[in-house]
């Protein structure tokens, strides 16, 4: 992806996203703040140019926010949606080999 592309999305996700050009540890870049994960993320251009946007916005979150998910009898589910005592349930669970 190209510097300018990824700006471009930048800029029309405003709501979501805050940028500035800057340098971070003597390297120039872009910084990025994601507004909903109050993150920031520094972006040098050889990185952005080497990722896809995906890649890179998925990095923006820093770890922040994941979803657990569990498989039960083949089918996935989000964890997060469950209330008090089925995820008790989960923590009580133990994996067997056989």
């Amino acid at each position: 992806m190209k510097v300018d592309e990824f700006t471009g999305f930048l800029d029309q996700h405003s709501a979501e996203y805050e940028w500035a050009q800057g340098a971070h540890d003597g390297t120039n870049g872009i910084f990025v703040m994601n507004k909903i994960f109050e993150a920031e993320t520094h972006y040098t251009e050889k990185a952005i140019e080497a990722h896809e946007l995906s890649t890179l916005l998925s990095h923006s979150r820093q770890g922040r926010n994941t979803e657990k998910i569990t498989r039960v009898t083949g089918f996935f589910s989000k964890v997060g949606s469950w209330n008090k005592g089925k995820t008790g349930e989960l923590s009580d669970r133990h994996r067997t080999e056989i």
